[in-house]
């Protein structure tokens, strides 16, 4: 074991996360349990099962105002204040079209049960229905006095319902494209319709505290129920799903009129879903909120897929899932989302420290919340404090408990994690100037210590025992608090009337300005506290006894850290650098520098060999305590790293959130991408080897594909040069087979190989062979889809031209070779007569001549017939022949060297002859 301890880490990799993915406002549920949330001018689509967000669809900069789904869920509508409708494909996370539906906003869109007509109700006081596929308008209603709120088709008929701010719900015929029946009653904004099973039951809610029952069939009022809260959400619920209340057999929902019961859930300012029945106009089941939103009001409320339950959402970001239970006699919170964390300020694992389970977090309000490493969910809340959480640490030991422990308050749960061995005790520190201990399993509240005078910044226990926990904060006051009392007062967290309060064992004034954090060494014998006045003090324990102080810092500390196995302590510092001090004589041995801004937490690793850091520049940092290097950065925020934490076996887990409202778990894969390196070392060597064979057989085709799969350019060209050289037809045959089936990243690859190789003179004839193949497999639509074709195709052409203007002087230059050896007469003119050599002319012929008598000469009867070229080539010729007498440079030498010569001459020349 202490040999694995000791193995460095190289890598952490994101494995889970959370973050911002609902900001309120519009939302939709599909049917196959994906949520649309806006998230600011975005689209965050979330799988309610894992909580994870799977898309987003980037907006144009606008609120989202509206949100649909198609009923099979692949397709979403969305509206936003830019006036702008768009038609999402979801699995692709692309916008099929855009287009301007209304002079106002849009704000509730709905979509028929065949998925081909969309209704919009807007701000401009009209409805509207659209035909999907093709683009246009089918029906404008103008009707309404006021902003349109809710639109909703029938799911039997060609009817279309709408209601508003002006308290009507109108009918609408689509045959007929006309109102057929306008209903009164409201005397307030409907913000609510919901139809019945049968089609023709239809309940309207809305801000007047009242819901209606109306008759379809004949346009009337049934019932009004009292609901004494105004109502953003109402929904029918089917029987016979188990929702706690509406079997019909109940005694509740039994009337004397023969008519079917209608069941519906509301949801309002109140923070509580409702389970009504029609018959008796009463409430048949009450399902009250988690204490972290008591108080808070409800905006919105939906039925699961397959009426498994029922989805809501808080004026506060969240989303509540309700199940009612297997007995049909209540319901239950499986599962709670938090759409917007805001600022984390600190972070701590929970759970068995070789395994957390779940992640205590603080956030910029009153509330800590518990999240589960499995999928992400809240499952417990913290409330008490009445100011922001600053500051967060869990005792080293957990709590034992009995069998007989009962849990008798547990609205501040979700689900039961105590039931999974979740007994973890949470120290808090408040800008309320409180201390709190938290039991994690019940969410009960053990203790609170009072003594500052200022906001409570830095918390923390003891390692060894739970005895002794220490406060520091704004107020410059250093604590020791005693917590073992209230601890052993009450083990198992049960709910309690009144709260005990903190003893404080010690007290001193420790720092000259704000103290940020404090740390308690491994043996508890010393604690260490940063200050915003530059120094680092290390204190004893438990009388708060000053041993030293450490000086050398240029801004505030604002973290440290004791060493696990050598005598000291590390702090990290607004002056961008982490600094190592010896605890013997407070000097500073190592300094650490790599930051771009503040450092604000450290933790070590492996056995104290390694640091991990988080700055404001958004950057977690990996160091090596020996030589100070950093060995590697991650970038996983786009804001300050406010908090991090260290936990599983090995110290396998991080986990950091910051000012971006994001929770980042990462975890080590050191291990694995050596693996995956030595892996791929292997599968790398036997390419090699095939390589090598294939050239060995000269098999081209199969040598050009190995080198481009090993991605080594050099060893691709080599191959192509070797191919060329057997013939250019063999050539083109395996560059065909090359890029035949490149996907488009291999294309945008093998296109940089070409715009490389085309920047050499000496290569480009081979670069121009693979880009004809490729422009000859591949159509141009397909080469533009390439990422960052425009630049490539740039490059290419520039250096083409380049090449295409030498080769043409190349070739311009090629024809002053001819005209010199025209010139010399050495090229025998086609049919021309034969260049005889100076040998030849010292016994010329006889025949074709004829004796002058007047000289006694004899005279070539034969040049009278020959044309003037021929005789101007003769004369030349006996030029040539006396030059040839006179000594020269070319005398010696052979008429084949004297060519060369010449060949390479003109194969030098640059420029125009």
């Amino acid at each position: 074991m202490a040999q694995q301890q000791l193995k460095a880490k190289l890598n952490y990799k994101p494995c889970s996360s959370i973050e911002v993915f609902y900001s309120g406002g519009a939302v939709s549920l599909s049917t196959n349990g994906h949520v649309a949330c806006a998230c600011q001018d975005d689209i965050k689509i979330v799988d309610s099962h894992s909580g994870a967000v799977l898309k987003t669809l980037v907006g144009d900069s606008e609120a989202i105002t509206a949100l649909a789904f198609s009923p099979e869920g692949k397709h979403l509508f969305s509206a936003s204040r830019s006036l702008q409708l768009k038609w999402w494909s979801v699995e692709q996370a692309t916008c099929l079209r855009t287009w301007k539906g209304h002079r106002a906003p849009v704000a509730h869109m709905a979509v028929d049960c065949s998925g081909g007509l969309l209704a919009t109700a807007s701000a401009d006081k009209s409805a509207k229905v659209w035909d999907v596929e093709g683009g246009f308008c089918t029906h404008s209603f103008t009707g309404h006095s006021g902003v349109v709120l809710q639109v909703l088709f029938h799911p039997k008929q060609l009817m279309l319902v709408t209601s508003g701010d002006d308290s009507d719900v109108r009918v609408w015929d689509l045959v007929s494209k006309s109102c057929v029946a306008v209903l009164k009653g409201h005397f307030s904004a409907i913000t609510s319709l919901s139809l019945a099973p049968d089609g023709w039951s239809l309940i309207s809610a809305g801000r007047d505290k009242v819901v209606h029952v109306w008759d379809l069939r004949k346009n009337t009022k049934l019932v009004t129920i009292p609901v004494y809260e105004a109502l953003e959400g109402a929904v029918v619920i089917p029987t016979g799903h188990h929702f706690p209340g509406t079997a019909l057999d109940s005694p509740q929902t039994q009337s004397p009129a023969s008519r079917k019961p209608v069941f519906f859930a509301t949801a309002g300012e109140n923070g509580t879903v409702k389970i009504w029945s029609s018959a008796t106009a009463q409430c048949v089941y009450e399902q009250k909120g988690p204490a972290s939103t008591a108080g808070g009001n409800y905006i919105h409320l939906a039925l699961m897929p397959a009426n498994a339950g029922l989805m809501v959402a808080s004026a506060d970001c969240n989303l509540l899932f309700l199940q009612p239970k297997s007995d049909g006699l209540s319901m239950e919170l499986t599962k709670q989302l938090i759409g917007n964390n805001d600022e984390v300020t600190d972070l701590r694992f929970l759970g068995p420290p070789a395994a957390p389970t779940h992640i205590a977090v603080s956030l910029n309000s009153e509330v800590i919340r518990v999240f589960s490493l499995t999928d992400m969910s809240c499952t417990a809340s913290l409330a008490g404090h009445t100011d922001t959480v600053l500051s967060l640490d869990v005792a080293a030991h957990v709590i034992p408990t009995t069998a007989s422990a009962k849990h008798t308050d547990r609205r501040d749960l979700v689900g039961d994690p105590s039931a999974g061995g979740l007994q973890a005790i949470v120290a808090s520190g408040s800008k309320d100037n409180q201390v709190r201990l938290w039991h994690c399993g019940t969410g009960q509240c053990l203790g609170i210590g009072d003594g500052h005078v200022a906001a409570v910044s830095a918390v923390a226990f003891t390692r060894r025992s739970n005895k002794l926990m220490i406060s520091a904060g704004a107020d410059k006051l250093l604590k020791v608090w005693d917590v073992a009392a209230a601890l052993a007062a009450n083990p198992t967290g049960q709910s309690s009337k009144a709260v005990p309060s903190l003893k404080a064992a010690a007290a001193t004034s420790a720092h000259d300005k704000d103290i940020n954090a404090v740390a308690v060494a491994p043996n508890d014998s010393l604690l260490c506290t940063t200050s915003q006045d530059r120094t680092a003090k290390v204190w004893r324990l438990p009388d708060l006894v000053l041993v030293t102080t450490l000086r050398g810092h240029k801004r505030g500390v604002w973290a440290a850290q004791f060493s696990p196995v050598d005598q000291a302590v590390a702090t990290a510092s607004g002056d961008k650098t982490l600094r190592l001090w010896a605890l013997a004589d407070g000097t500073c041995l190592k300094t650490f520098e790599g930051h771009t801004a503040s450092v604000l937490r450290l933790n070590f690793l492996s056995a104290g060999t390694q640091l991990l850091s988080s700055g404001a520049d958004g950057l977690v940092k990996l160091w090596n305590v020996r030589s100070t290097e950093c060995l590697n950065t991650f970038d996983g925020h786009e804001d300050k790293v406010w908090a991090m934490a260290v936990g599983g076996s090995q110290e396998s887990l991080v986990a950091t959130g910051g000012g971006d409202a994001r929770v980042q778990i990462w975890e080590d894969c050191t291990l694995q991408d050596k693996a995956e390196e030595a892996e791929e070392q292997e599968v790398t060597l036997l390419k090699q080897q095939r390589l090598s064979n294939a050239l060995q057989d000269k098999d081209y085709t199969a040598a050009a594909q190995l080198a481009f799969e090993l991605k080594q350019p050099g060893r691709l060209l080599a191959v192509v040069n070797k191919a060329c050289e057997a013939g250019p037809a063999k050539a083109h045959h395996i560059l065909i087979n090359l890029v035949g089936n490149l996907s488009s990243e291999e294309l945008k690859l093998c296109l940089e190989y070409i715009r490389d190789w085309n920047t050499n003179s000496r290569h480009c004839s081979v670069a121009q062979a693979m880009l004809q193949a490729i422009l000859v497999k591949h159509q141009p639509q397909t080469l533009l889809k390439i990422p960052g074709m425009q630049d490539l195709v740039e490059a290419l052409a520039s250096y083409t031209q380049r090449h295409f203007a030498r080769m043409d002087r190349l070739v311009r230059s090629s024809f002053l070779l001819d005209y010199t050896l025209a010139s010399m007469n050495v090229l025998t003119p086609e049919g021309g007569p034969e260049v005889l050599a100076a040998d030849d002319l010292d016994q010329p012929e006889a025949v074709g001549s004829d004796l002058d008598e007047s000289t006694g000469t004899e005279v070539d009867t034969d040049a009278f017939m020959q044309p003037a070229a021929d005789i101007q080539a003769d004369e030349h010729a006996q030029a040539v022949l006396t030059d040839q007498q006179q000594p020269g440079p070319l005398e010696s030498a052979p008429m084949e060297q004297q060519i060369s010569g010449l060949q390479e001459g003109a194969v030098e020349t640059e420029g125009d002859p």
